[in-house]
């Protein structure tokens, strides 16, 4: 109990252990510290692994389970880590005791101690995001369908994401969500691949709403166009075209004008699910009179010609506020008409 008590008030007062001391300190333990997953959640929560554990532990009486449900991480991985970084760990009879008189709490005669500020609990995110139409809704939910992923793991969390190699649009979508998470870079050690980035966001009710607007789980082959309503419907294409789509431009020497060069504009949807390309194409025929297009299954393209190029940039960005589109494609799309 004196060594229980002597480790917390070293840890209390910001004493550091003494590394070159083996009683305190082994290979594993240092290894342990420098690992990616221990700095990865130490950046995330602000403090330090130890400080987290002992917060979490001692001052918020949080069992091992719990600790490793906000970690995202396995029970066994989490006892282990506290072995390692020599922790102490609470017997499990403090809360068998603690349940015993909850009803103390419950009734007034006991008093909680103050909670600690945990970041993890504070709002992170705008879950009401995907209830309500509205341009900013219609086109993050255009870029989710290119460039969003969800999941649900075994525990029964589940995750939206969203990846792209371009770190402004990411940014972008993080401030129209009010998210706080983190947005980590993800390199590439294939000379073929660029670097991407990519942010995570946990949340049931978000995960929810994405799937009553028809979304799901390894949605590429499987996803329909979401019922968006008409005057929302350029905003979402937009933001499909910001994540899968591409122009391109330049002079082509055509053989029925005598090999005469004469400039060309092209832009492309992509997409492994031709029918969704053929709802986009249905709908923009519909709204803007464009041409049916050529969708090309085996490579999963959806192209336009110049004609219909030019009409489609003027729809996609017709009263598009800044904020809402990836200033590289409007730029290159506006150079390309001009």
């Amino acid at each position: 109990m004196a060594q229980l008590v002597r480790a917390v008030d070293l840890h209390s007062t910001g004493q550091r252990f003494d590394p070159s001391s083996a009683h305190h300190y082994n290979i594993k333990m240092i290894l342990l510290e420098k690992s990616n997953r221990i700095k990865n959640i130490e950046d995330k929560f602000n403090a330090s692994i130890r400080d987290l554990f002992y917060q979490m532990h001692w001052l918020e009486d949080m069992k091992h389970r719990d600790i490793a449900l906000m970690l995202n991480a396995p029970r066994a991985t989490v006892t282990r880590w506290f072995r390692r970084l020599q922790v102490p760990t609470q017997s499990c009879r403090r809360f068998t005791d603690k349940n015993l008189t909850s009803w103390l709490y419950k009734t007034g005669q006991l008093k909680k101690k103050p909670r600690y500020k945990n970041p993890a609990r504070e709002p992170q995110v705008n879950i009401d995001f995907f209830k309500k139409w509205s341009p900013e809704m219609a086109y993050i939910l255009g870029y989710f369908a290119a460039d969003g992923s969800m999941y649900a793991n075994p525990r029964g969390s589940k995750y939206i994401t969203f990846s792209s190699i371009d770190r402004e649009i990411l940014k972008k979508v993080k401030q129209s969500l009010n998210s706080k998470h983190k947005i980590a870079l993800r390199k590439r050690y294939n000379a073929n691949w660029k670097d991407s980035f990519t942010f995570q966001i946990g949340s049931k009710e978000m995960y929810s709403d994405l799937v009553k607007l028809g979304f799901m789980q390894n949605k590429a082959r499987r996803f329909h166009l979401p019922k968006v309503p008409k005057k929302y419907i350029n905003h979402f294409i937009r933001g499909y075209f910001d994540g899968d789509g591409s122009v391109t431009y330049g002079y082509t020497r055509r053989k029925d004008r005598n090999n005469k060069m004469v400039p060309y504009v092209s832009t492309c949807f992509a997409s492994a699910n031709s029918n969704f390309l053929k709802e986009i194409s249905s709908v923009l025929r519909k709204n803007i009179n464009m041409g049916k297009g050529c969708i090309q299954q085996k490579s999963g393209h959806l192209n336009y010609s110049k004609g219909d190029s030019i009409k489609l940039f003027k729809y996609m960005y017709k009263g598009a506020p800044k904020a809402l589109y990836l200033e590289r494609k409007y730029n290159k799309f506006q150079k390309a008409i001009n």
